[in-house]
């Protein structure tokens, strides 16, 4: 379990993860040599893996198209096959192993439904006999609310990270995209290393990220966090609905959104229409929150499925075919 300290500079992470410790440190009241010895520690247990940057890539007019695959005829070696296709896949965004009726979700980014099924024709053919089952859901919106559960009980009302909506391309010159790829791979990599990467100078590497930020393109900075290290377990859950009205989704979102342990909620098209992502402490606590929702909503809910979430692989969100 981790102590208060741990938590309180992965909040700090989970609202910005390009602080500087300095800027860690003022708000968490803590030296930055400890911040500095904790979050080395964080690595090293790999609590963390990785910091990634929210990008609104349907600026960049990509669709989120998700897979639900349940695998066939697979041994340990196709398993892991499967997971190294999907991580250096330059159009995956993200790859997480789970349980209950799936055994991966592959959520890859397209251009349209033409892109996306050239994509994954294409990892078919690669396993033949394992991928054979399989749902595909279209995501319409995502909202990211963020992890309030580990300094707060409630969750405060702020401005929070979205994709989708209205779509609106932003054209980007090529410098652009590549610090937008370079903050995918790591959203703490400093402004003079990217400079040395690209060859410009640092003040021009800041305005445009501050560009990118301003437009909406750039939403937030994350760290991978795996929180099965620290007690906590992530699920799924996938509704399907009934006699849905705008204002019946509002509330239901209104009434998940307090939840602290709520991370985001995804509108789908496909066998789903909604999702929610949960992390709790315990599947009591995930049973209250599940039978809650239920009650409070049963008269647009038809049906309602649970997933537990075991093991992100990948997290990136820019389309790295745009760089060809």
């Amino acid at each position: 379990m981790l102590g208060i300290k741990d938590k309180k500079i992965l909040y700090e992470l989970e609202q910005n993860s390009r602080q500087s410790l300095s800027q860690i440190a003022k708000k968490t009241k803590l030296s930055q040599q400890v911040i500095s010895y904790r979050l080395d520690i964080l690595q090293r247990e790999k609590i963390i893996t990785n910091f990634f940057t929210l990008i609104n890539f349907t600026n960049l007019g990509y669709t989120s198209y998700r897979i639900m695959l349940r695998l066939s005829n697979t041994s340990k070696q196709k398993y892991k096959e499967i997971i190294d296709l999907c991580v250096n896949h330059p159009n995956v965004l993200w790859l997480n192993s789970c349980g209950g009726k799936y055994d991966f979700i592959i959520n890859i980014m397209a251009k349209n439904i033409i892109h996306f099924d050239q994509i994954f024709r294409k990892i078919k053919e690669k396993f033949p006999e394992q991928i054979q089952n399989y749902d595909i859901l279209t995501h319409l919106e995502m909202s990211y609310f963020g992890r309030d559960y580990l300094v707060k009980k409630k969750r405060e009302t702020k401005q929070i990270p979205y994709f989708g909506r209205e779509l609106k391309v932003i054209k980007l010159n090529k410098t652009d995209l590549k610090i937008l790829n370079i903050l995918s791979e790591n959203a703490r990599v400093n402004i003079i290393e990217i400079a040395s990467q690209l060859k410009i100078t640092a003040n021009t590497i800041v305005n445009r990220i501050k560009n990118l930020e301003k437009s909406g393109i750039i939403q937030a900075y994350k760290p991978l966090l795996h929180v099965e290290k620290i007690g906590y377990q992530s699920y799924k859950l996938l509704i399907k609905f009934q006699d849905i009205t705008e204002q019946k989704e509002k509330q239901l979102i209104n009434f998940v959104q307090r939840n602290a342990n709520v991370i985001g909620i995804i509108k789908l098209v496909g066998l789903w229409d909604f999702e929610i992502e949960v992390e709790v402490e315990s599947y009591d606590k995930l049973y209250q929150f599940v039978m809650d929702v239920r009650d409070e909503f049963k008269e647009i809910i038809k049906e309602f499925e649970t997933l537990s979430l075991h093991h992100d692989y990948r997290y990136n969100f820019f389309p790295k075919d745009l760089l060809k």
